[in-house]
């Protein structure tokens, strides 16, 4: 079930919620034990504000996708489960890494094959208006913006695997190099800024020297294709006029927002371009404040993991300062494959953290309070 439910993530925004409805009806059928921490009970909480913004704006389509976050939490509760420890997260991160590698070949593919046919009508199979300046990869992501911010997460999450798997080195140095192509020909300029920001995050954290020189030529490798790449040196629209219009609209409606598409529906614009502009327009200051709370909560975890002395610790602190870096211009965890990216993430950082951790837990079939060990000075996560 994993490697199709990987597939299915992958292959298309179309089909990526098929896993999560499988994970949803397996939740119940088993009874799955659910931590009721602040990432799961504040999904929850979203889910159930997004619904009430959509009613609130009569908005039938906002009201639906608020099941969209029902889907992440569903995910997230399942991934909570199955990562028990190092062996079990490296699993399924080299499966992921396995199938995204298929993708992004298929986008250089696609880049290529753009030179000679019109590719337009992919842009209008994902519901995009066609890039008129230059032709930029979809590959499987239904939006050049997303399939940049996968290929670099991808690469993150390669240079992991290449300090645990030192053995197979050639295989991720090579995966580094695909993606950095397929980042390239993506042409974003937010997953790109992001990813040089994370890579050097990602060597200040190690304490490998080897990792830090591999990391410095990974830097130097990333900047080259962004500057000699016509794709990310495409002409910057202007953000300012959509912010100042979010801004706007957000006093309007302070409490309950606009709704999942009010801004769509308001500006013709999917999103405010900013990810925390389009959360106050979208869900009003409820939805931002539980919202931060996630985040508070995620990166209060990562803290507690720097004791851990966890050889994933960089790459996961890493992956968190990708989401805040590219927030500032875009808005890519609205999207189907690019929220459960950065859901998949913050997974791992809970799952490993529950060690450390007491909170309530609730089954499926009903509630049981639960107690695990308390945080104490000096204790490691296991794995």
């Amino acid at each position: 079930m994993i490697n199709l439910s990987i597939i299915l993530i992958i292959l298309s925004p179309y089909t990526c919620f098929i896993p999560s409805l499988l994970i949803l009806r397996m939740l119940f059928q088993k009874k799955l034990t659910v931590c009721l921490n602040p990432l799961n009970v504040g999904l929850a909480l979203l889910f159930i504000w997004s619904f009430i913004s959509g009613l609130a704006n009569q908005s039938l389509v906002s009201t639906i996708s608020s099941f969209i976050i029902l889907f992440n939490l569903s995910l997230v509760i399942y991934l909570e489960h199955i990562f028990t420890d190092k062996k079990a997260i490296n699993s399924i991160l080299v499966k992921v890494w396995t199938y995204s590698i298929m993708a992004a070949v298929l986008g250089i593919i696609e880049k290529i094959a753009s030179y000679y046919f019109d590719l337009t009508w992919i842009a209008d199979f994902y519901f995009n208006k066609p890039i008129e300046y230059i032709y930029r990869i979809y590959s499987t992501f239904g939006n050049p913006n997303v399939a940049g911010y996968w290929f670099a997460t991808m690469i993150i999450i390669s240079l992991y695997l290449w300090e645990c798997h030192r053995e197979q080195k050639q295989k991720y140095l090579f995966g580094i190099l695909i993606f950095a192509i397929g980042l390239a020909f993506s042409g974003s300029k937010g997953a790109t800024l992001s990813l040089e920001v994370a890579i050097l995050v990602y060597a200040l954290l190690t304490k490998n020297k080897v990792n830090r020189i591999t990391l410095f030529f990974t830097f130097l490798a990333i900047m080259f294709f962004a500057l000699f790449s016509p794709e990310i040196n495409h002409p910057l629209s202007s953000r300012i006029p959509i912010w100042t219009k979010a801004v706007k609209l957000y006093f309007k409606k302070p409490v309950f927002g606009w709704g999942t598409f009010g801004v769509l529906i308001q500006t013709k614009k999917l999103h405010a371009h900013n990810l925390w502009l389009s959360l106050l327009t979208m869900y009003g200051t409820v939805g931002f404040l539980i919202y931060g709370w996630i985040k508070v909560y995620i990166w209060k975890s990562i803290h507690m993991l720097f004791r851990s002395k966890l050889q994933i610790f960089p790459a996961l602190t890493a992956l968190q300062v990708m989401v805040i870096v590219h927030g500032f211009v875009d808005f890519v965890m609205m999207t189907p494959q690019g929220g459960i990216l950065f859901f998949a993430s913050a997974a791992i950082v809970t799952s490993l953290v529950r060690h450390y951790e007491t909170y309530a837990k609730v089954e499926m079939a009903g509630i049981s309070r639960l107690s695990g060990p308390a945080f104490s000075r000096g204790k490691h996560v296991k794995g």
